[in-house]
């Protein structure tokens, strides 16, 4: 990707190290893309699912929060 700003490179990508990318995971046998909240919970960024069913369910939307239960 090109930027071309006259704002300085250090301004632009200041805290991009704290940037986490997704994690993908199987969470209640659907396959999606969670962001780690704490240790115990994530957020959904995408459902990675080829079945329609995981898409039409409410409790899989993207932003939905999910607890994650010990095995």
């Amino acid at each position: 990707m090109i930027i071309h700003s006259i704002v300085a490179d250090e301004v632009i990508y200041a805290g991009i190290e704290d940037v986490q990318a997704p994690v993908e995971m199987w969470v209640n046998g659907i396959f999606m893309q969670v962001e780690a909240i704490s240790d115990y919970e994530v957020k959904i960024v995408r459902v990675l699912s080829p079945e329609l069913a995981p898409y039409l369910n409410d409790n899989h939307l993207p932003g939905q929060i999910i607890q994650l239960t010990r095995n």
